[in-house]
């Protein structure tokens, strides 16, 4: 089952640099209503042991600007400190499962 956690920008880093095993980062706004729709879309999609750390873009701005984030909501899919990939917007079960894909391969 994924494991869902908010994190600020210190955690958010911390985990980067600290955990080889892949992870999706979720940007997200408390006013963006398709960031509440993936939200649940993901903790219904996803199986398996994934992690998923929540950042809200307007608590922690530089991070989402380091990042590159320009909509929300943004998946981006971290291995071994790296981001392999960034999805932007709300998608449809047939991507997310297509963004996984990718990290299985990972």
């Amino acid at each position: 089952m994924a494991k869902r956690v908010v994190l600020d920008g210190d955690a958010f880093e911390r985990r980067r640099r600290e955990n080889p095993t892949p992870w999706v980062g979720v940007f997200v706004a408390p006013w963006c209503q398709p960031c509440e729709r993936l939200l649940a879309r993901l903790s219904s999609t996803v199986s398996g042991d994934v992690d998923i750390a929540v950042v809200d873009v307007d608590r922690e701005p530089q991070l989402a600007e380091r990042y590159g984030v320009r909509g929300m909501p943004t998946l981006c899919l971290f291995v071994d400190g790296e981001m392999k990939a960034m999805r932007v917007g709300m998608l449809s079960e047939p991507q997310l499962a297509a963004f996984y894909a990718e990290m299985e391969k990972s």
